[in-house]
């Protein structure tokens, strides 16, 4: 074979399998080209982007001859060698097996250029691989290998390695971002942290830390096993983490005793602390990664799985007979020792997540958002709570606990609506509790203090019940209040409105569902009778409503919101047309005979541009005719005071309700 050709043998399109298809990503790629130069005991490894959509991945380890690429490099998926120790450095046992990590390049771009140079040699060892070329050219590919005395200008910083290997990725396939940086630290972070000493990584002139993993400082809470409480304090040595030692099945207890088994499974506040693809339970055995998913074919359904990570250190795998699969998806669970393993930390899971969701409900308020927790009102509300209720409080607010984990907005409404409907179920249960006992109490002096406790329970829930009408008619005011920038909708939009709502009008008026009065399309038709016998006038009301809190229907009439055409009112033309449709109703509902017309209420809701005499509006009323209209029982509303009285009257009314602290006030003002 000449010495300036490589030959490569690929077996069953291994380039495509091994190289492009098992890495989906730049990410993991670039963690198994760093772990290449790990094994080769290199103390630091660059990351470079170049503006000629390349990428370098450069090293300082031992390099390859043209011999060991002969050897070592060129057979692709034999198991990997280890290397003697290079520069006095500890013994590192290889990351990689199957020596099948140095075709991730392909992962990266279309082509690869390699430099090696090992120690005491003048020159660097350079070729390149083309993905379609090694494609096409079946079971082996040939490569021409050449010498340089120096790097080209783009790789020239590296001229200073007395040894080294370099990896020249071009025409890449995605073009690399931020995110993609995160990823590839993220990944170092948890493939190196164990091995760190004389080793660093460089991405883009910025060293990455494989000191801890950077979830380390957002855990709140951990179950730990094979560790001693002196060790755990150790390497999580924070008092805002909680950690507490496994004390489940025996049978596993034995089982990690046994094995030398050390982990722990711990939870962060919220799934944005751990970044993607981190929520899952990684295995080292002899500080590399043998599983980074080991329960991936376990999936547990619940939420907790969002907030969930894990590390366990299971070093007897290094002694089993190849434990990992060919297609590095981890440990191989057909190993009756691997599915033994994975059983029992499935096990160790659940007992954890039972223990999560106590931690959870003792810990939810400390969870809400900081505008809610710090709000003073739910910190008063909260304060007059019983221990039980508090405790409930807790429970109900971990059902929400993924909506509220989600919110990241200062406005959520949502949210707030949560939190403060929680206080109108934590009463309902506790009437209903006194309810029941009440029932079952025969003993008279009891009864009466259960009874008075009981109607003290149900005032509140009316509160409770009232406070969230009061908030819903407040919102839909505020709604009114925009729309009333466009005083051509008016009419139309508040007589689709009132009919069904009366309390727009007078705040103490509600639907009398027991005499519902038929109407066609919110516009009622009542009839008046003649002078001519037998013959009846239809009369048109744009509003006929029965609220239980007056005797007789209440007749609602609009007009536009401008002083034009038949919007443009006199009080002669006000009068009869109230006269006429007090009539009609008469008429049509004799039962209510004898009343006068003064007896049926009507409000008559005019433009805004209209006022007493001097005001300088386009309607105006002289005083008297404004106490005629309050002593023939017809009130003169304009929309806009419609919409302040309302607002005011609720306003108010809801500010006593949330001062007695029955329930907890998150609104800003």
């Amino acid at each position: 074979m000449s010495k300036n050709k490589l030959v490569f043998s690929i077996a069953n399109n291994a380039v495509t399998h091994l190289g492009r298809n098992l890495y989906s990503s730049m990410p993991p790629a670039l963690a198994e080209l760093v772990a290449n130069s790990y094994d080769a005991y290199a103390t630091e490894v660059k990351i470079k982007l170049c503006n000629n959509n390349s990428m370098i991945i450069a090293d300082n380890g031992k390099g390859l001859s043209f011999e060991e690429f002969q050897s070592k490099y060129v057979t692709i998926g034999n198991k990997k060698q280890e290397e003697n120790i290079f520069n006095d450095l500890p013994k590192r046992k290889p990351m990689g097996e199957k020596g099948i990590g140095k075709l991730a390049a392909f992962s990266l771009g279309e082509e690869y250029t390699v430099y090696s140079r090992t120690q005491g040699a003048s020159e660097w060892l350079t070729f390149t691989l083309k993905y379609q070329k090694m494609i096409e050219s079946g079971e082996h590919c040939e490569a021409d290998v050449s010498t340089v005395q120096s790097l080209p200008d783009e790789l020239s910083q590296f001229n200073s390695y007395t040894s080294g290997f370099i990896v020249h990725c071009k025409c890449l396939r995605k073009n690399p971002t931020k995110a993609t940086k995160e990823s590839t630290i993220l990944q170092l972070s948890r493939r190196f942290y164990l091995e760190q000493e004389n080793f660093s990584v460089w991405y883009d002139e910025e060293e990455v830390s494989l000191k801890t993993n950077f979830y380390y400082q957002n855990l709140e809470y951990l179950v730990y096993f094979g560790y001693t409480k002196e060790e755990i304090e150790d390497i999580f040595n924070s008092p805002e983490i909680e950690k507490e030692k496994f004390n489940g099945e025996e049978i596993i207890s034995d089982f990690i005793e046994h094995k030398g088994i050390k982990g722990w499974i711990g939870s962060v506040n919220k799934p944005k602390d751990l970044k993607e693809n981190t929520d899952n339970i990684i295995v080292y055995s002899n500080g590399k990664i043998a599983d980074e998913d080991i329960l991936k074919n376990k999936k547990e359904a619940r939420i907790a799985k969002s907030y969930i990570v894990g590390e366990i250190q299971a070093n007897y795998f290094s002694d089993l007979d190849d434990p990992i699969t060919s297609s590095r998806q981890g440990l191989d669970d057909s190993l009756e020792e691997v599915e033994l393993f994975i059983k029992h930390i499935e096990n160790i899971r659940k007992y954890f997540i039972n223990k999560w969701d106590d931690f959870r409900k003792r810990n939810m308020v400390e969870r809400l958002p900081d505008r809610i927790k710090k709000n003073e009102s739910y910190k008063d509300w909260l304060s007059n709570l019983t221990s039980e209720q508090q405790s409930l409080n807790g429970k109900l607010l971990n059902l929400f606990s993924s909506k509220l984990d989600e919110d990241e907005s200062e406005d959520s409404e949502e949210v707030d609506s949560m939190v403060t409907s929680i206080a109108s179920v934590i009463n309902n249960i506790e009437t209903d509790e006194l309810v029941k006992t009440l029932k079952n109490s025969d003993d008279s002096s009891s009864q009466f203090q259960l009874l008075a406790k009981l109607m003290k329970n149900v005032a509140i829930k009316e509160d409770l019940s009232h406070a969230e009408i009061i908030k819903s008619r407040v919102k839909i005011i505020e709604q009114l209040e925009k729309l009333m920038e466009d005083p051509t909708s008016l009419e139309k939009m508040f007589e689709e409105s009132l009919s069904e709502n009366p309390w727009l009008i007078n705040p103490y008026w509600n639907i009398d569902k027991n005499n519902v009065i038929e109407s066609d399309n919110l516009t009622t038709q009542v009839y008046q009778k003649t002078e001519v016998e037998g013959e009846f006038k239809r009369a048109f009301l744009d509003i006929l409503i029965r609220v239980a809190e007056e005797d007789f229907p209440v007749i609602v009439e609009l007009k536009k919101n401008n002083p034009t055409g038949h919007a443009r009112v006199t009080v002669a033309s006000m009068l009869e047309q109230i006269k006429k449709y007090r009539k009609a109703i008469q008429q049509k509902c004799p039962e209510l005979k004898p009343i006068s017309d003064t007896d049926i209420k009507a409000v008559f809701i005019i433009t805004e541009d209209a006022g007493v005499v001097g005001s300088g509006n386009k309607i105006e009323f002289e005083d008297y005719e404004v106490k005629l209209f309050k002593d023939l029982n017809i009130e003169v509303v304009k929309y806009n005071d419609i919409i302040r009285k309302s607002k005011k009257m609720y306003r108010e009314h809801l500010k006593l309700i949330q001062e007695a602290k029955i329930i907890p006030n998150l609104s800003k003002e």
